[in-house]
């Protein structure tokens, strides 16, 4: 997937040590695994939901982030049992993660602010003033 526009990229990424750590265990027959992966040059991403493994998710983002032929695709925010979000405006991009869309979302935002602080503004429901737009949220089956 791309964006429609592009612009300076800063990549704000408090959903990858979230997402990671919300993701971290060990995988069993019940634990489903998402992520999201990025590419700066094109501001194209990649996601992958309902994987067995974290490898696994993040192999497959990465492979779908790549599909245009980009080779700088880093994963952005990975997790289990729940849901991922990328959300940008025209000067950043971020992900975040949570159990579910909502806490998905704001964990976005929040990360996304520390570049542009008005997309905070999107957590307290205003986010057509603070710019910031939701490209994609993807949840693993399991999410509640």
């Amino acid at each position: 997937m791309k964006f429609m526009g592009k612009a300076v990229v800063a990549i704000a990424s408090v959903g990858l040590a979230a997402g990671s750590a919300f993701g971290a265990g060990t995988a069993n027959a019940a634990s489903l695994h998402g992520a999201i992966a990025f590419s700066a040059s094109d501001w194209s991403y990649g996601t992958s939901i309902d994987a067995l493994s974290r490898e696994e998710a993040v192999d497959e983002a990465l492979a779908n982030c790549g599909l245009s032929g980009v080779t700088d695709c880093i994963v952005l925010v990975d997790w289990s049992n729940g849901c991922g979000a990328l959300v940008y405006t025209k000067r950043a991009v971020a992900a975040g993660a949570g159990t579910d869309r909502q806490l998905a979302l704001f964990a976005a935002y929040t990360s996304l602010a520390r570049v542009y602080p008005p997309a905070m503004l999107a957590n307290v429901g205003s986010a057509d003033k603070s710019g910031a737009e939701v490209s994609k949220v993807v949840c693993t089956a399991n999410a509640r």
